[in-house]
């Protein structure tokens, strides 16, 4: 049965550390609005006018997400509607281009790998922004720039660990006459909490991101800008094009975690990166060489790993089996384990260490995971 194979997984996950940079966990109260009557309801917006009766509170729900995204990121519009951050890149490239010209990291310099296949579906060309020594070389890249003048330039990584020079490209979007689109899927919530890259919106046409990994939200996607003319052609070429229903569920659920960022997003956004800060100290202090973080992500040295015959994916199984996830690809997030009030990084870089070195590490997880309790709602 499948309800016994959901409780074996709620077991199996409980009994981890869980330090994927994709994910976070849910507050009972987002829990709560993902299951209610909502969860089996539709809405489709028609030319303005709801095609479906019976949403009255949905759309009293719907003003008070628009209103609290507002205030949260000081945005004078948002769209919600995407059911991932995938789709609401896809929808703001779509609206954005104008030369089949986009230029983005690329994903074997740490760039979303998406970017690299909505090039057939969108038919554009990808120019790689280039990277020296793991941040953007500004200087290369207005050289290409100027001479390639892409009409969407695309901020935001898989692997995110600094902010960006974002007023210099800003300067530079404006000279060449190109979009800044600053894709935030993997530090939405720090943004959110002013703790990382403060300025994003201020500096770009479109922020939209992932509401899932270092936000409180369900899985799925948020566009926003303070541009009407932008705002307009999203609107216009979402519905339809790329989405139809967007799940009253996920809106209702999207709608609390906001709320919760109100409350407690500066609180959050600066413990899950005071983690991210202690964490690599104490590892780098027991070999590793992990490069410098401002936000949840930390990524090992693929060298180090080398080293003691691991790559990033057999590390990864390796770490699993001692009761700590990460994903296969060398990053480790430090958001969940922070909403989940534990915050003892000396004794999780011991656990790295013992593994790393294929030692008995005399640490129990059992312990550890007992001290979990979820913070910020």
């Amino acid at each position: 049965m499948i309800l016994d194979l959901i409780k074996k997984n709620d077991e199996y996950r409980a009994s981890f550390i869980p330090m994927q940079a994709s994910e976070n966990i849910l507050s009972p109260n987002v829990r709560t609005a993902l299951s209610s009557d909502l969860a089996s309801r539709y809405s489709l917006d028609f030319n303005g006018d709801d095609g479906y009766a019976g949403n009255k509170y949905f759309h009293e729900i719907l003003d008070n997400i628009y209103k609290n995204v507002s205030d949260l990121f000081s945005a004078k519009f948002c769209d919600p509607r995407p059911l991932s951050g995938h789709i609401a890149a896809s929808v703001s490239l779509y609206s954005l281009m104008e030369n089949r010209k986009v230029m983005a990291v690329h994903e074997d310099n740490g760039g979303y790998p998406g970017y690299v296949a909505l090039q057939n579906l969108l038919n554009y060309n990808l120019i790689s922004i280039p990277v020296k020594s793991g941040s953007i070389d500004y200087d290369a890249m207005e050289k290409i720039a100027r001479s390639e003048r892409p009409s969407v330039i695309i901020l935001g990584q898989s692997e995110f660990t600094m902010p960006y020079d974002i007023k210099r490209v800003y300067d530079l979007s404006r000279e060449i006459d190109s979009r800044i689109i600053y894709d935030a899927s993997h530090v939405l919530g720090l943004i959110a909490g002013r703790r990382f890259q403060p300025d994003a919106l201020r500096y770009s046409d479109v922020l939209l991101g992932s509401t899932h990994k270092t936000f409180f939200g369900p899985q799925g996607g948020i566009i926003l800008t303070n541009n009407d003319e932008i705002y307009k052609k999203i609107e216009k070429n979402i519905m339809f094009k790329f989405m139809d229903n967007y799940n009253l569920s996920r809106f209702a659920a999207l709608g609390v975690a906001v709320e919760e960022m109100l409350r407690y997003g500066v609180e959050y956004a600066s413990k899950v990166i005071e983690n991210s800060k202690k964490l690599r100290e104490y590892m780098n202090e027991r070999s590793f060489n992990i490069p410098e973080t401002e936000s949840h992500q930390l990524l090992l040295n693929i060298n180090d790993l080398k080293a003691k015959d691991y790559d990033f994916k057999s590390f990864s199984y390796s770490m699993e089996r001692a009761g700590i996830l990460i994903d296969r690809v060398g990053r480790i997030g430090l958001q969940e384990i922070t909403r989940l009030g534990y915050d003892d990084m000396y004794k999780i870089s011991e656990i790295f260490y013992s593994v790393y070195n294929k030692i008995n590490m005399g640490i129990s997880i059992k312990d550890i995971v007992r001290q979990f309790k979820i913070m910020y709602w």
